[in-house]
């Protein structure tokens, strides 16, 4: 029987690692399907190329729509799948027919580990394939909402925008999409959380990735981890370049290598770099595979906000000092929402991010 892994996002794929060897199941038994964004794409296809973790890997972009197996030769250079990978079928329109024919391949599942199960194709898949168990994978502080919201109500589809409703709708009705809430959630968690009596809670520490850590080298400069912050409306451009100055300043004669972030715009990449002198880079893989496999690995990590501090803080522990820089939040519109992620830091008597105030 296999057991299914479906990930959006790096982070996700890094836990899907953890948790195979945490539950104990064979590599031949297990199906990855990657379901990234473009912006997510290229990482996550990249980590699932470098560990040699899964039986069968499967993008769902690329899996055909007519006559061949999805889960079967999915990579193999012949005229067929050439046709399927073309640009005009990786679109969402596809997925609800994809999904339902990788489930038919499938049968019955053991375990379906699921990144992001607020997703709407991922709920689709779990729902019309016949399975024992569902497992959360952790995806940073979306983790800690989806606990919450799974405490107060069963069904969020009231806190959608309009537009969405109505493509849930039609999809619903005219695609056949099954997006119903799943019943019971095993969260396979890093983190501290309340959850509703129905679910069930698995704690880990990246104990397997912290076993092949490489003797890598090491660097003195301060790496800083970037967010999408006024991107996503956190703070404006300005407000991100003062804090970040102020970083600079609290870092004064250490040089800072600033990794960016995905979802980051290159506008506001060249101008950090052009502003503020920082070297800016992008990472192959996520930081932590990066950090532990390939390095080099600095003595310092900080961020304003990044579920990549939580991670980094428990794979290496007393050996890198993690800080979070607290961001100056007076006009943002989210700034409950981000003193929460900072507030945690500061009441979790085990976690070993710093706060750091005063810069």
């Amino acid at each position: 029987m296999k057991s299914v892994f479906l990930v959006k996002t790096p982070l996700q794929l890094l836990n899907a690692i953890e948790a195979r060897h945490h539950y104990e199941l064979k590599k031949q038994d297990c199906v990855v399907i990657l379901m990234a964004d473009r912006k997510s794409q290229k990482q996550l296809r990249n980590l699932a190329q470098a560990v040699d973790e899964w039986g069968d890997v499967l993008d769902l972009n690329d899996a055909p729509l007519l006559f061949l197996d999805p889960l079967k030769n999915v990579n193999a250079d012949s005229l067929f799948n050439n046709f399927w990978k073309l640009k005009i079928f990786n679109r969402s329109i596809f997925y609800v027919h994809r999904l339902n024919r990788i489930s038919k391949c499938l049968g019955e599942v053991e375990y379906f580990f699921v990144g992001y199960a607020r997703y709407v194709y991922m709920k689709h898949l779990v729902n019309i394939t016949p399975h024992r168990k569902i497992v959360s994978l952790d995806d940073g502080n979306a983790t800690l909402e989806l606990a919450k919201e799974r405490g107060f109500s069963p069904n969020n589809i009231k806190s959608l925008p309009l537009k969405k409703k109505i493509k849930l709708f039609l999809r619903k009705y005219i695609q056949g999409l099954n997006s119903n809430e799943f019943s019971r959630l095993e969260f396979f968690t890093i983190y501290n959380i309340d959850l509703d009596r129905k679910d069930s809670l698995v704690k880990h520490n990246f104990s397997y990735l912290k076993s092949r850590i490489e003797n890598i080298s090491r660097t003195e400069e301060v790496y800083f981890i970037g967010s999408p912050l006024s991107e996503t409306g956190i703070v404006s451009k300005s407000s991100l370049l003062e804090n970040l100055k102020r970083v600079k300043s609290y870092y004064k004669g250490k040089n800072i290598v600033y990794i960016s972030h995905r979802r980051e715009s290159e506008i506001n990449l060249k101008e950090i770099s052009r502003e503020l002198g920082m070297k800016v880079i992008q990472f192959e893989y996520p930081i932590e595979y990066q950090l532990a496999m390939k390095g080099p690995r600095p003595v310092v990590l900080a961020s304003f906000i990044s579920s990549a501090l939580d991670s980094c803080s428990l794979i290496f522990g007393d050996t890198m000092r993690v800080v979070a820089f607290r961001l100056d939040l007076v006009d943002s519109p989210r700034q409950d929402e981000i003193n929460s992620i900072y507030d945690s830091y500061e009441s979790d008597n085990n976690s070993k991010v710093v706060v750091e105030s005063n810069y």
